[in-house]
């Protein structure tokens, strides 16, 4: 115990921190975290007013390396009722607009050990198709004739045969 507490007051003496670790701070992200750091730059990258919040994150892959950790997420993300032209909105604070755009993101972050406060962020967002509303009456069928075809050989007799068209 005391080799502990001198080893500690001989690293402060020196004028070393005795701190997490940055990898072992880059270990400790959680995927969820990435992606709302994520969803942050794209909400300063888009020209429009609309704000958006993480709405599920759907899958992610965590890579240690060297000088850091490297993640590939995808995720949804839905407008919210804040607008940029507000000067100060907390992310947080935004409620998901009701009907507001959808849309399916993937993203590529890396967390380097030495500028951890500035993750290399890509996002690549598309808007959701919504699904179409069946229209409430029903299409007709299309219905198909059959077709009679008559040949003729050179002999006494013919032949008449009945096909139907192949369907798909």
């Amino acid at each position: 115990m005391a080799v502990v507490l001198f080893l500690g007051a001989l690293l402060a003496s020196l004028g070393v921190s005795v701190t997490a670790s940055p990898l072992l701070e880059a270990q400790l992200l959680s995927p969820r975290d990435v992606a709302r750091s994520a969803v942050e730059a794209y909400n300063q990258e888009t020209g429009t007013q609309a704000v958006f919040r993480l709405f599920k994150l759907k899958s992610f892959h965590k890579t240690q390396f060297d000088w850091g950790t490297h993640f590939s997420i995808n995720f949804t993300i839905k407008e919210t009722t804040c607008r940029k032209s507000v000067a100060s909105y907390r992310l947080e604070d935004c409620k998901y607009r009701p009907n507001g755009i959808t849309r399916d993101c993937s993203a590529d972050v890396s967390v380097l050990d030495f500028v951890q406060e500035a993750p290399l962020t890509s996002v690549k967002c598309t808007q959701q198709q919504r699904p179409k509303k069946p229209s409430k009456k029903p299409k007709p069928k299309a219905q198909t004739v059959p077709k009679v075809t008559v040949q003729y050989f050179p002999s006494s007799f013919s032949t008449a045969a009945l096909t139907a068209p192949e369907e798909d």
